[in-house]
């Protein structure tokens, strides 16, 4: 069984789905002798573009894990199943939560400093940082008038009412209504406290990147599109880490690439994207010293659509989409196996397969019905982005099959091939048709993550354009709900609403894998760390 632990103002729920069971990774287990200090990490990802995470534009992740520090943690680390989603303390030592879940308050620990680089230059957190960064993010308070654009990840503060400074450490966050998930929302990789000093000295904070982690970027050594170095934090808070001296991001776009730099131990650690089956049963027979860890990904494969114009606007042309999908196919052309399919909206739990396979149908001959009824007799022409090479060859195998399957039902996609950057920011301008990402909007940090960001009609992240007030209602009322249950049973009935109304498809739950050689040690990935690049507990054994 695969469990899913939410943590919901301070009680813990289990949600159970079939499925594989997150695993231990293969490998020969030397064991872990104790953590050691030193040496160089390597791995690869995309040239960082934008260190605002606010930022609607072109926000760009890489490198927020290592530099960046939110208020709370999610637990990582080899002792950490991937879907036990564990919060602890980070920059706030302790926390309260009233029982009305309306006033979270943080206390600071003392001695968190900020990188010691210029404007910044290693002064102390206070809970005046906390306050001007949640400020900062939902574009409230001081940043009211200031006219900047709406910030992506403000459906996690939504009903704020303000933020109060009690004390030099500890800072009270108060909702206008009950808003349970905001602690997971403290936790969140994307919610780090960020140094208003480089905002006043600026005006921005795109082009640096200046935080509390474990690890500070070097940018007399990087170069774009060849290599990114993030250094040991000298005056990093938490006494004897990091225990790894420097990451090397090497920009490798090609996915064979990067598995040929894995091989020859040019690369230390390959991400998800990058292992296909086939890999990973090579890898496990030539390699076999090679750790490879594997999960199920806790949000379906989810196809975004614009519901603001013809024929997309109109339901019965997605329903005859979501029934000429054959998932069946999908899975085990892709993986082998036939995965839990997944309900547009819904993570992994919370509802069972049986459940699923009872909302969604593989049945083409009701899709060309479903069009002539329509008004699309002959079939429809669609246009279907997608980033390139970015999300690796098997994304691009996956969208081609689809591709054929929808033909079979007369709905004829043209695929078009973007720069990634274009591709996110036409999405968030609703510049698109339709394209496949591997999750909704959001991230499996609790359910609302999933489905409020996808759903709700004020979400930056509803690249969609629905305006439900039906559901609006439904969504806003399981933010407020505290009893676990019953905030499930509004989870339940929101994605049943959203799949009878076809707002969004996913496809199943999928099988993932991450590979890293033996000696990179205490290092296991987990759902609520949103990238997987938790390297703060783990260390080089060479």
């Amino acid at each position: 069984m695969h469990r899913l632990v939410l943590l919901l103002v301070g009680v813990l729920v289990v949600a159970l789905a079939c499925g594989p069971a997150p695993q231990a990774p293969s490998g020969q287990q030397s064991g872990l002798s104790g953590p050691k200090q030193g040496g160089t990490l390597n791995v690869s990802r995309d040239d960082p573009t934008d260190f605002d995470l606010t930022w609607f534009g072109k926000g760009n992740g890489t490198g927020k894990e290592w530099s960046y520090q939110s208020l709370l943690r999610f637990s990582a680390g080899a002792d950490v199943k991937y879907s036990d989603l564990i919060i602890r303390p980070e920059l706030a030592e302790r926390w309260e939560v009233s029982p009305d879940a309306k006033t979270y308050t943080f206390h600071l620990r003392k001695g968190a400093r900020f990188h010691d680089l210029p404007p910044v230059n290693g002064r102390e957190v206070t809970a005046e940082d906390v306050k001007w960064t949640f400020e900062y993010a939902t574009r409230t308070g001081q940043f009211a008038d200031k006219k900047l654009p709406q910030s992506q990840f403000d459906w996690m503060f939504e009903s704020l009412d303000r933020v109060e400074v009690t004390g030099p450490y500890t800072a009270a966050v108060h909702f206008k209504r009950p808003f349970v998930p905001f602690l997971s929302y403290a936790a969140s990789d994307y919610n780090p406290i960020m140094a208003k000093d480089l905002y006043e000295r600026d005006g921005h904070l795109k082009d640096h990147l200046i935080g509390t982690g474990p690890w500070q970027l070097d940018t007399a050594a990087s170069q774009k599109g060849t290599r990114w170095v993030w250094n040991r934090n000298p005056t990093y808070w938490e006494q004897g880490k990091p225990y790894i001296d420097q990451i090397r991001v090497l920009v490798l776009h090609d996915d064979a690439a990067q598995r040929a730099a894995f091989q020859t131990k040019q690369l230390d650690w390959l991400s998800y994207e990058i292992m296909s089956p086939v890999f990973v049963k090579e890898v496990r027979q030539r390699m076999p010293e090679v750790q490879t860890y594997e999960y199920v990904n806790p949000g379906g494969y989810h196809i975004h659509w614009n519901l603001r114009n013809l024929p997309l606007s109109e339901q019965r042309v997605r329903k005859a989409i979501d029934l000429a999908i054959d998932r069946d196919e999908l899975s085990m052309t892709e993986f082998g196996i036939k995965s839990q399919w997944a309900p547009a909206g819904s993570l992994l739990g919370l509802f069972t397969d049986a459940e699923a396979r009872q909302m969604l149908k593989y049945d083409p001959a009701e899709a060309k019905r479903l069009l002539a009824e329509a008004g699309y007799p002959n079939g429809v022409e669609l246009e279907w982005d997608f980033p390139g090479p970015r999300y690796g060859e098997a994304y691009n195998s996956r969208i081609q099959l689809i591709q054929a399957q929808l033909k079979k039902a007369n709905i004829n996609i043209t695929l078009k091939s973007l720069d990634s950057n274009e591709f996110s920011q036409n999405r968030k301008i609703a510049k698109f048709t339709m394209n496949l990402t591997t999750l909704d909007c959001g991230d499996p940090q609790d359910f609302d993550s999933h489905i409020f960001a996808c759903y709700h009609s004020t979400s930056k992240n509803n690249y969609a354009g629905l305006k439900d007030p039906e559901l609006d209602k439904m969504l806003e009322a399981q933010r407020s709900e505290v009893n676990p249950e019953k905030r499930r049973e509004i989870l339940r009935t929101a994605v049943k609403l959203i799949n009878e109304k076809t707002y969004g498809v996913d496809l199943f739950y999928a099988p993932r894998w991450q590979a890293w050689h033996p000696y990179l040690k205490g290092y296991a990935p987990n759902a609520g760390r949103v990238s997987s690049y938790a390297f703060d507990n783990a260390w080089l054994d060479k």
